[in-house]
């Protein structure tokens, strides 16, 4: 990153500001809510991680807030004059700055910050808005002229009227609606592109008048776009124009929209229901067997990806290797920055560092938490952690066997909250902190055209219901140091889908590390459960 290009901001932050004044730095791109490369958080703390929260003060100081995902992440990555705040596991970032911050400090918040966030951070902060110069607003994850195409139908399922009729019939606040989040725009038109690294989804915004059958869809170059009957295109420029031309109620999600387009709403109306977020979220049979085939082809690569491994490999090399043999596939890009740690490494719950100096050596835990598109844009996720070796530490099985009982109890468990099942994982793998080891993160999250689509959510905190055909994960893990020094991490995630009859099925049916299993620590229902999942019989029914 250019220090020149860092020192210009500072100098422009610093300058806006006056004494016990601070600024929030813009970290996510507006359209894809992702953190990206050349955002002014990126830019002046060097942070790659997908979460992530910056202040900047008048002195020109930067403090970074990172979560229990990144507590070990954040200090590989960011500038030595970049102060960190490691955020207990549970609390959120406005939860820790009302602490550092006293009620009332004046905190400039960028204007296309998302209304839920201004809305809860007006109640303690004095807040100002600021809008972020073009000089400062280059997102260097974007990929210019990438086309945005139509995805099969045999595979979509269902066509763009007949979502339209189901969409109309679930109820909205007023007949006029405006729909931000990418991945419901995504399932209305069966459009996808790669236009931004790591995703499917396209810069877009989507407006509804169910009273006119009027339906358009604001993005960039119309003009390139597959005619779809019934739909509209107009540019992304325009959207400001016409919707301040509208005098009429304008329904919309409040967490979906950000405060510099909720202002230019006329008459803004709050959408209650996340009607659109569950319609979209539940799969065709068709999704669900191309979803199949594509966790068949992540499988593959994972397989030959893992026969490939030699002593004296990087991280970075391995990262590379596993790529390779991702887009031999016939993938189109990855789902996410792939996370590939080695040793103590493996601890960083979210570790995208793909360090060129820590290398295999003959006995290596390996954690790789991977996945991909391929051509109709779904999303792919699974996390998997190796044994690079003969002989693995005790500790290392141990942990291991733990993990894989969590994820074996909530994969056979028919609990339909999302809550419950977080707990169910917490029940086993809580007592394991006494030995050093914690579960920090939530249970799992839903999965669509981008890697993390809610509903449902798997936290403690979730009030979700998880339905049948909705697409999700189950990801356990443990983290820590043992008693005699030994410091990583085990993570087991894949991605299911439960029937009608609550029975889940796995989209990947790649084997669990048999060098890790434990066997003496597993109960009868889980010892059956592994033999059949390692001999391949678990979903014969599927």
């Amino acid at each position: 990153m250019s220090f020149a290009l860092r020192k210009k901001q500072i100098k422009y932050y610093t300058d806006l500001l006056k004494d016990n004044e601070f600024l929030l730095l813009k970290s996510t791109d507006s359209f894809f809510n992702t953190h990206y490369k050349g955002s002014p958080f990126n830019v002046l703390t060097n942070f790659i991680g997908t979460a992530g929260e910056a202040v900047v003060s008048k002195n020109g100081k930067v403090k970074i807030f990172v979560d229990s995902r990144y507590h070990l992440l954040v200090e590989k990555q960011v500038y030595a004059d970049v102060e960190i705040c490691k955020m207990p596991f549970g609390e959120s970032f406005f939860d820790v700055l009302k602490k550092d911050y006293p009620k009332n400090t004046v905190m400039y918040v960028y204007s296309d910050i998302k209304l839920s966030d201004y809305l809860k951070f007006d109640k303690y902060f004095d807040l100002r808005t600021y809008k972020l110069p073009e000089k400062f607003a280059m997102n260097f994850d974007l990929k210019k002229n990438s086309r945005i195409f139509k995805a099969d139908s045999k595979v979509a399922g269902v066509d763009f009227t007949y979502k339209i009729n189901k969409l109309k019939k679930s109820g909205f606040s007023s007949s006029k609606v405006i729909i931000f989040d990418l991945d419901q725009i995504s399932w209305l038109v069966n459009l996808r592109s790669f236009q931004c690294i790591n995703s499917s989804n396209f810069r877009s915004i989507f407006y509804v008048d169910f009273d006119n059958s009027d339906y358009i869809l604001f993005v960039d170059c119309p003009e390139k776009l597959p005619k779809i009957d019934g739909l509209k295109y107009m540019k992304l420029g325009d959207y400001y124009n016409f919707i301040n031309s509208i005098n009429s109620p304008i329904c919309f999600n409040y967490e979906d929209i950000t405060l510099d387009k909720f202002l230019s709403v006329k008459k803004p109306v709050q959408n209650k229901k996340k009607n659109l977020a569950l319609i979209s979220s539940i799969r065709q049979k068709s999704e669900i067997d191309y979803l199949k085939d594509c966790y068949k082809k992540l499988d593959y690569a994972i397989l030959n990806f893992k026969n490939k491994l030699k002593i004296g490999m990087s991280e970075a090399d391995l990262i590379k290797l596993f790529e390779e043999e991702l887009y031999k596939t016939g993938a189109k890009s990855t789902s996410f920055s792939t996370i590939l740690a080695i040793g103590e490494n493996t601890a960083s719950i979210h570790y995208t560092f793909g360090d060129k100096n820590k290398f295999l050596n003959k006995e290596s835990i390996i954690l790789l938490d991977c996945g991909g598109y391929w051509k109709n844009g779904y999303a792919t996720d699974i996390t998997r952690t190796f044994y690079f070796g003969e002989k693995p530490k005790n500790i290392y099985k141990r942990i291991y066997t733990f993990v894989l009982k969590a994820f074996i109890a909530c994969y056979l468990s028919e609990e339909t909250c999302a809550n419950r099942l977080d707990e169910i994982a917490r029940k086993i793998l809580n007592p394991l902190q006494k030995e050093g080891f914690y579960f920090s993160h939530g249970l799992g999250h839903g999965i669509g055209t981008s890697v993390h689509q809610n509903p449902p959510c798997l936290s403690l905190n979730s009030k979700d219901i998880i339905k049948p055909f909705q697409v999700h994960s189950i990801e356990p893990g443990l983290y820590g140091k043992s008693a005699d020094n030994v410091e990583f991490g085990v993570r087991i995630e894949n991605c299911v889908y439960s029937d009608i009859c609550y029975k889940k099925h796995s989209l990947s049916n790649f084997l669990f590390e048999e060098l890790l299993i434990d066997y003496e620590l597993l109960d009868t229902v889980e010892r059956d459960f592994i033999i059949n999942w390692q001999s391949g019989k678990h979903n014969e029914n599927s």
